[in-house]
């Protein structure tokens, strides 16, 4: 049962703004997947507005873009870009926004340094970089036809991605930004993304979580081939734990769905819903089986391909961290596939 209570605003028409208060606006920005939007944030400041997220880079985003600035931004121009963190939904569009209005762009260095290094090699492909990502897809029990086809999702990204800024103003957990009369406080959570920065002004009540905190769909948290071995959900669930510091009344902007109040319930209900997904592994892996053959077990529809992309690098994700809590152990089958068996309560004894 989800938790939450929906704010009281009227959902923003793709495309369109929404005032959340006086000089805070949100922008419904269309996304061409089944997931068809994201929300976008405009901070008023003295002399000019601050957003938060970016969107795609795509002609569709572009022209959202300009027709939001002319229509409401008056004569304030554009003075700074926020990103929350480096999936392509959020900094697509940041690079030309920076590029359009020359202005800095704002993220956390780890999060800039990763999509830097992943378009680089987008660009640039090296068979290194190739044969790891082949050798991770397979290790997860996919066959070839579904690794060809997921390596060419990938070469697909890059025309998502404008061209980023060379230099960024690096933001660090503990960071304020001050916008307008109000201070946003910086947050920097590991799990879904390696340093995804939330902004929370006590002024204002508001936390704009980005991807940390949705109310209706739980963020995708996965082991990638870029750390194959990484446990993303430990770090997750601590980030998690992290926020219920915030006040229960807090209103929460998040990339998805709509705004809500009841973020402590909703954080209770995120790590609730892994702590299921952990217990259903340890249950069907009472032999060794790969995560291919566990994705079939725990999804009981048809996957596309991206979404069992996603699907497969967060049951990996769940798996690494039974594997270090000793609850899972792991092997290589005949094939060089890694299979996975739960440790029986007689196996830890000994």
């Amino acid at each position: 049962m989800n938790a939450v209570v929906a704010a009281d605003y009227s959902t923003p028409d793709s495309g369109e703004v929404v005032q959340i208060t006086p000089g805070l606006l949100w922008l419904r920005m269309p996304l061409p997947f089944e997931l068809d939007h994201i929300n976008l944030y405009l901070i008023e400041d003295v002399d000019g507005w601050v957003i938060v997220d970016c969107g795609l880079f795509s002609s569709a985003t572009t022209e959202v873009w300009d027709a939001v600035i002319e229509k409401h931004l008056g004569d304030k121009p554009v003075k700074q870009v926020v990103v929350t963190h480096a999936h392509v939904d959020h900094i697509g569009a940041a690079g030309w926004l920076c590029d359009r209005f020359d202005v800095p762009l704002y993220m956390t260095g780890r999060e800039y340094d990763l999509v830097q290094e992943f378009l680089a090699e987008l660009a640039t492909p090296n068979g290194d970089s190739q044969v790891t990502r082949v050798e991770f897809f397979h290790r997860l029990g996919m066959n070839p036809k579904q690794t060809t086809s997921l390596m060419a999702i990938y070469g697909g990204f890059a025309d998502l991605f404008s061209v980023l800024p060379t230099e960024i103003n690096r933001l660090e957990d503990g960071d304020y930004l001050t916008i307008g009369s109000n201070r946003w406080q910086v947050i920097v959570s590991e799990g879904h993304s390696i340093a995804h920065a939330s902004l929370y002004s006590r002024s204002l009540g508001i936390l704009i979580s980005g991807d940390q905190v949705l109310p209706r769909i739980s963020s995708n948290v996965s082991v990638g081939p870029h750390d194959p071995d990484g446990n993303p959900l430990r770090s997750w669930l601590c980030s998690l734990n992290h926020l219920k510091t915030l006040p229960a009344d807090t209103l929460v902007l998040p990339a998805h769905n709509f705004p809500f109040i009841g973020i402590r319930k909703r954080l209770d209900e995120l790590i609730e819903g892994h702590q299921q997904d952990l217990k259903k592994i340890e249950q069907i892996c009472t032999e060794p089986m790969h995560i291919m053959q566990q994705v079939e077990q725990l999804y009981d529809r048809k996957l596309s391909l991206f979404d069992l992309l996603l699907a497969s690098g967060e049951c990996l994700a769940h798996v690494h961290y039974l594997m270090q809590k000793g609850r899972i152990s792991r092997s290589l089958d005949g094939e060089g596939r890694y299979c996975y068996q739960t440790i029986s309560a007689d196996q830890e004894r000994r």
